[in-house]
């Protein structure tokens, strides 16, 4: 998952953050970041396990009947290094990703090739679709822009068994589960599947670390590594206070 930049040159953006008590969760993390009309977001793209083809996913919600379109370009500084990525600069040309206001994600239309330790920006300008004059009362709630690996290219992909696991993908629809926010629980073939996945892109399995203070056991959820937490903490591992509290420590937040 890429990382928001809420820079202090972005007045028209702000933070939404939303309680999930007594209502239905339809985003991840914290909340969304509301967007005016006309104005821009910028993800930084800079943990990425393996050297690929992604596809880039965008989880949204409007807040009208109104369809929206994003202006993407994806830009890296550093020369990629990788024999995969390898002098593959982004172009940084712009270009157009509708928007239905009738769905909550869109897969953009090309994939990028991202590198591990080499630093990307992703940005968009998003903007109500068909008009010219830019309205400041209409906004747009983006909830994450989501990085999907391109399978077929993992070693686990190729030779005898590799149509055997690809058809068992897309029976599944493994990968579809990761569109919608928050994903679905996985079925158990989809499961050792996304597993088997994740090995050969970390090499390997992940270890927990739980925060010894933040979390109750050093134990984590086998999908996803999700550790269990202490009243008010929050994280994969447990290692912050959730928005309003304050005073990590052992015995959580208050």
């Amino acid at each position: 998952r890429a990382k928001l930049c809420l820079c202090p040159a972005q007045p028209d953006v702000e933070e939404v953050v939303r309680d999930s008590a007594g209502r239905m969760v339809t985003w991840t993390g914290l909340g969304f970041a509301r967007v005016r009309d006309g104005a821009g977001l910028t993800f930084r793209v800079d943990n990425v396990p393996y050297a690929m083809d992604y596809e880039l996913l965008l989880r949204y919600e409007p807040e009208s009947a109104e369809d929206w379109e994003a202006v993407v370009s994806v830009s890296s500084r550093v020369l990629p290094t990788s024999p995969r990525c390898g002098n593959l600069l982004p172009s940084e040309q712009m270009y157009r990703q509708s928007l239905p206001h009738s769905q909550r994600y869109v897969l953009l239309s090309r994939p990028f090739c991202f590198e591990p330790s080499t630093p990307y920006e992703v940005t968009m300008r998003l903007q109500r679709a068909g008009v010219t004059q830019r309205h400041p009362g209409a906004f747009i709630l983006i909830d994450s822009l989501v990085l999907l690996p391109r399978v077929s290219e993992l070693p686990g992909f190729h030779g005898a068994e590799a149509a055997a696991r690809q058809e068992e993908l897309e029976r599944y629809q493994c990968l579809e589960v990761f569109r919608m926010a928050p994903p679905h629980p996985l079925a158990e073939a989809c499961a050792r599947l996304v597993c088997s996945v994740s090995a050969l892109m970390h090499g390997g399995a992940l270890p927990c670390q739980c925060d010894p203070q933040g979390s109750r056991s050093s134990e984590c959820q086998v999908q996803g590594g999700q550790c269990e937490c202490k009243p008010h903490v929050i994280g994969r591992r447990c290692d912050h206070c959730a928005p309003g509290s304050f005073g990590f420590g052992p015995l959580g937040c208050s």
